[in-house]
This record gives structure tokens, sequence and C-alpha cells, in this order.
């Protein structure tokens, strides 16, 4: 029997001590998750409503995975509640909104009475704002107003509500919340982060007299040492925008003489020389910047510094060779920032200014495709002018010079319809400028660009609306569509073509009438087949020489040697791969067969539309982000060509890329991809026929040095 209530007694203490391990665990568990939660709550709640700042974040991490454990292994224990709160709040301070917002869900279906209901309802709504569900996260926020809720959910509320508004630039709709909190709803801290937000808002909304205002509020809400900088300087730039010079200096000057702030002096310093620019007071404000040019303590402040020194020389005193070297030594310091990007743009259009002004002195041995280079030339100088350097007035002279010295050149109706507008436009002077247009009419009547000046002087459709090669197109167009008036339609594609060898028609002209015998009265034998060669070979390159490509299964003439691009690459175009290709071209660029294959060289050469790219005629200007080898992709170690097609906008950024023959290396494709992403062009130096096409660029990538 004593035996018997032995084993009974060592059974009850062995599962006694089990329960307590159990327990011991499982109590450990949560208590090592709330520890790690409360370290992470008290990192962060001091910047609650800092704009884009994340505390604590690790610790958050540790409690999530202790808060897992207690509820995949300890489900319906009391503590359960506790750890979905922890979990759903820890996931929404790492950006996990979908997993908080799942536990919060949880928490409010599940444990109505629970102490963490009314906080987590505050949790939820910002959640939904977070997942873009900004209508629901709406409602839960009201209900939150018009329910029976302490001041301090309420202050978060309206302080989740306001800062959403005010991310997102709806500066007047998030006012109403800050307003709330900082005038009934926040604790002390609350009221002087809403008024802060308040007095940025009116800044942003150019506000000048409110924000000014509402920032030295502040002051008297015992700032600390940052938010004290920041109302005093943003006072000061609101007196400089109310034209309140001195009273700005003195926001800046209190805290240039403050020691708190002495590592912020060339900032300051920058500020106060920008005030005696809007003062006028020039000299004093460039002797201030030349001595931040070269603080090599605060790049930022030496690269501003520098790119208003450029401002100063390019735009106050017409020396552009000083405004080059400012904006050289700001690219040097600040090539990331917005005004290095910036000065190295308007580093480049000063520099093209030597390379465009070349002047050209004609004689009677003078080829005319020497005057229309240097007058296109000419053109682009204008247009720098114009468009890039602000100097409208030099702009004007050099195009008046292209009219003047260059009077048989093919731009010449370009520049004085150009020149009207400049009349027009920046001088005010309509009468001068319907006057170049008149002359445009007089002297150049068979220009493409007569339908332009027509429509500029309203003269569509009457007596002088006649001469030109687009008026004959379309009666040739009309007879050979309306009428299928076949010797018409020639009869005028044909005068076109003997009346205006210069025009823009005029291939699409001599185009028109093979395309018409092969449509409607094809010879029956190969005569058809050699002319379209021969207007292949005669006008390689063209968008109609390869239209009629497509017509016939084309063979290249042999040259001596291949040709080479501009930049002394390989040239990759279109005819030197067409003759390799077996097959007709069909109508949609491809080749026919029984297997549709087309040769990748060939392909590279047709862009999305179906349409012909061209190769790119140049290199880059820029390459904003520079390839870097990866270093994942060290055990190929490739080395050589990724081929692109590219499309730039009116600045020669590039808008659009697809990689057509790749390294077959993920990494090396992905890198190159985003430096071609980058790249920006010099558009005027790429002809204007074919400066909105797509073209082909070819990456050439190789080993770094310790690979070979």
């Amino acid at each position: 029997m004593i035996n018997r209530y032995a084993k009974i007694s060592l059974i009850l203490l062995l599962f006694s001590a089990v329960l307590y391990n159990s327990s011991c665990v499982y109590y450990n568990t949560f208590y090592n998750a709330k520890k790690a939660f409360n370290e992470a709550e008290s990192a962060r709640k001091k910047d609650q409503y800092a704009r884009g700042r994340s505390r604590g974040s690790a610790k958050y991490k540790i409690a999530i995975d202790k808060s897992l454990k207690i509820i995949e292994n300890h489900p319906n224990t009391k503590y359960y509640d506790d750890a979905l709160h922890v979990l759903g709040v820890s996931y929404y301070h790492t950006e996990n909104y979908s997993k908080a917002e799942r536990r919060f869900r949880e928490l409010l279906a599940n444990y109505p009475e629970s102490e963490y209901i009314k906080e987590t309802e505050i949790y939820l709504a910002k959640t939904k704002l977070k997942l873009r569900d900004e209508k629901e996260a709406m409602e839960l926020f009201e209900n939150i107003f018009v329910s029976d809720f302490d001041k301090s959910f309420k202050a978060e509320a309206a302080m989740g509500l306001g800062t959403y508004h005010f991310n997102e630039k709806n500066y007047n709709e998030s006012q109403p919340y800050f307003q709330a909190v900082r005038d009934s709803l926040g604790n002390s801290d609350e009221r002087k982060i809403a008024q802060n937000f308040i007095a940025d808002g009116y800044y942003n909304t150019f506000q000048f007299k409110n924000a000014l205002g509402a920032y030295l509020q502040i002051l008297g809400m015992d700032p600390d040492k940052i938010e004290k900088y920041h109302a005093l300087f943003q006072a000061s730039q609101c007196s400089f925008s109310l034209m309140k010079i001195s009273e700005g200096m003195d926001y800046l000057k209190t805290l240039k003489e403050d020691e708190l702030y002495f590592d912020s002096l060339g900032v300051l310093k920058l500020a106060t020389a920008e005030a005696l620019v809007i003062d006028g007071e020039y000299e004093e404000a460039e002797a201030i910047y030349k001595l931040l040019a070269d603080d090599e303590t605060n790049k930022q402040v030496a690269g501003k510094a520098n790119y208003n020194l450029a401002l100063m020389a390019q735009f106050d005193k017409d020396d552009l060779e000083a405004a080059k070297e400012y904006y050289d030594k700001t690219v040097s310091l600040v090539r990331g920032m917005e005004i290095g990007k910036d000065a190295l743009q308007r580093s480049s259009d000063i520099g093209k200014v030597e390379t465009f002004a070349r002047k050209l002195v004609i004689d009677s041995t003078t080829a005319q495709e020497a005057i229309d280079e240097a007058a296109f030339t000419q053109l682009q100088l204008s247009q720098l002018y114009w468009f890039n350097l602000n100097k409208q007035d030099t702009a004007i002279l050099e195009m008046q010079y292209l009219i003047d010295s260059f009077p048989t050149a093919y731009d010449v109706p370009n520049a004085m319809i150009a020149l009207s507008q400049m009349y027009r436009e920046y001088a005010q002077d309509s009468t001068t400028a319907d006057s170049l247009l008149r002359q445009v009419l007089a002297e150049h009547p068979t220009s493409d660009r007569i339908p332009e000046v027509l429509e500029l002087l309203e003269l569509k459709d009457t007596e002088a609306d006649s001469g030109y090669a687009e008026l004959y197109m379309h009666k040739a167009e009309n007879f050979l569509v309306d009428s299928t008036n076949l010797d018409s339609a020639k009869y005028y594609y044909q005068y076109v073509v003997d009346n205006f060898p210069e025009s823009d028609y005029y291939l699409h002209a001599r185009f028109a009438l093979l395309w018409v015998m092969d449509e409607y009265e094809s010879p029956g034998d190969s005569s058809l087949v050699f002319a379209y060669n021969a207007f292949v070979d005669s006008f390689p390159g063209t968008s109609w020489a390869n239209e009629a490509k497509r017509k016939v299964k084309y063979t290249r003439k042999a040259s001596s040697k291949d040709e080479t691009d501009s930049t002394g690459v390989d040239s990759l175009g279109e005819d030197q791969y067409a003759a390799d290709t077996e097959g007709e071209f069909d109508e949609e660029g491809g080749t026919t067969g029984e297997d549709e294959y087309l040769d990748p060289m060939v392909a590279l050469y047709i862009d999305p539309d179906g349409e012909k790219a061209y190769d790119m005629p140049l290199n880059p200007d820029v390459i904003k982000d520079p390839f870097e080898y990866p270093v994942e992709a060290y055990r190929d170690a490739f080395e050589g060509s990724l081929y692109f097609q590219i499309l730039l906008d009116f600045s020669g950024e590039v808008t659009d890329y697809i990689l057509k023959i790749s390294s077959n290396n993920e990494e090396i494709d992905r890198e190159a991809s985003e430096a071609v992403a980058t790249m920006v062009f010099d558009i005027i130096r790429i002809p204007p026929e074919i400066s909105e096409s797509w073209f082909v660029y070819k990456f050439v990538v190789r080993k770094p040095d310790q690979l070979r």
C-alpha cells in the first residue's frame, strides 16, 4: 500500500513540475515579448509624429517573434489578447500593414472587453490609411470622434488624419485636425507638433503672413533645440518673402549668435546672402558666396554658394565663361542633388555656344551643302540662347544673322518663322512678326513650311494658299483614293518629284510612283523589283527605303568596305543585315517562311510600332546612374555588348527602353538597364527628322581589372 501511494505521489509531483515548467516557459516568452515591445515603444513615442522616422524596429521584430510563439503554442490563454495587441502594433510600426490589420480585426472580434479595444480601433484606422483604404479609415476615425473616447485617443485620431492629408500635400484639409489638437485635444508635446504642421502648411501654400505668425507662436511653446531652429529659420524665410528683409535678418542673427547652432553657420550665412540678393545688395551677397564657395566642411553649402555665383555671373553679369566655371564646381560638389543636375545641364548648354558659334566665310566656291550645314548650326545656336540660356536678345540677333548670312540655306524659312515668333512673344511686336511671315511667302513660296505660315497669317483657303509640295501631294492622293484616277495621281506625284527636290515630300512622291505601279499597273516582270532595289540603294537609311524593302526581297549592293557609324563602332544598320536574311519581308516588317525566324540584328531595327529604329549617332552627355560591374556576375566574367532600343523626350532624357540583346546574366542586364534609363543625350545634335524615333544603342560592358 505504501509503495502504491509513493508511486502516485511521484507521478503527481512530476506532472506538477511539467506544468510549472510549461507555465514558466509561457510566462517568460510573454514577458520577453512585452519587454521588447515596451522598449520599442519608448524609443518611438518621442517622435511618434515625426515625418519619415522609424525607431525601435529591431525591438519590434523581437516582440513579433516572441508573440507569435504565444499565438501558435498557447491559444486561449489569458495573455492572448495582449499578444494580439503586441503583434498588431509591432507589425504596424515595421510596415507590415496587412498583417497588422488581420491581428487588429481578430482582437476586436474575439476580445470586445479587452483593455486594448479603443487603442486597437485607432490603430486599425491608421492601418487602413496605410493600405490606401481612405474611405474605411475616415469612417473609423469619425466613429472615434463621435463615440465616448478619451481626449488622448481623439487627439491621436486627429493627428492621424492631419498627417495623412499633410503628406498627401492636402495642406488646407489637414489644418482643422491640427488645430483641434492644438486648441483642445492634445498634450503639450502634441500641441507643439500640431502647431509646427500648421505653420508648415501655411508656408507650403505661400500664405507667408499666416506662416510667420504660426512659427513665432512655436517659440512660446517651450521648443527644443531643433524646433527652435526650424521656427526661427522658417520665420526668416517668411519675412524675406514678405520683403521684410531687416526683420528676417534679425531672426537669422538670433540663430547665428546662439552657440547651439554654430555647426549651422554655413547654412545661416547662405540664407543671409540670399536675402541680400533679394534686397539688391549684390556685391555684399557675392562676397559671402565666395567665402562659402570653398567651404570644405559642408559640401552642400559650398555647392549652393557656387551655384548662386554661377547664376549671378550668367544673368547679372552676362559672363558665361565665369558662370560655366562655377557650374562645373557645383557639379563636383553636389552632383547628385537637384542643383547639381541643373548645374550640369547649364554648363553643358554654355559649352555648346563655342561649338555652335563657328562662322562660315562664304565665297563663290562654297558648296550648298556646307552652307546648309552652317545655317543649321546657327539655328541651333539661336535656339540655345532662347530656350536654354534665357538670352532672348542674343537669340534674336543670332537668328537674324542666319537669315542675312545664308539666304540660300534650306533652314532660312524655319529661321524666319522662328524669328517671327520671337518678336511676337518677347518684343510684343506683331507688325514685325507678320512682316517676316509675309517675307517667307514672297521669297520661299515652295517651302514645306508655307502651310504653317498661312495658318499663322489666317490665309488658309485663300488665293495665297498654293504652290507648295504638300498641296500637290494631297491632290494626288485625292485622285488616287476618291476616283482612282491613276493618270492624274501620277501626274501630281511626278510634279512634286520634278519641282520640289528639296522638299520632305520628294521621297514620298518617288516611292508613291513605284507603289502605284506595283498596286495597279504591275508590269509582270522583274523591272519593278529592280526599281525598288534602286530606290533603296539611292536613299539608304530613310523610312521610305525601309518601305521599299518590305515590298520586295532586297539585295544590297556590294560595297568596298563595311561602313562605320560616327562613333567609330561597327554600324549595325538594317541595310547590312537585311541582305543576309532569308525570305521576303512581309507587310509587318518580318520575314516570311515556315519558321517565321527573324534575325535578331534585323529585329533590333524594328521598333515596337513596327517602324524603323535608327542607330544612336552619339554617346550620352550624362549617365546619372553609371554602370558598376556587379559582384554577383564575377563568376560569369561577362565582357561584351548589350543592345537596347531607347526613346528620348524633348530634353534628350531616356523615357523608355527595351533590352533587345542581353548578356544572359541577370545582374549585368539589370545594372546596364538602370544605367541606360538614366542617360541624357544632346538632342540638338540629333537630326530633327528622326529625333522622335526609337534608337538602337550599343552598351559595352568591360570586365573589372581584377577579373582580367
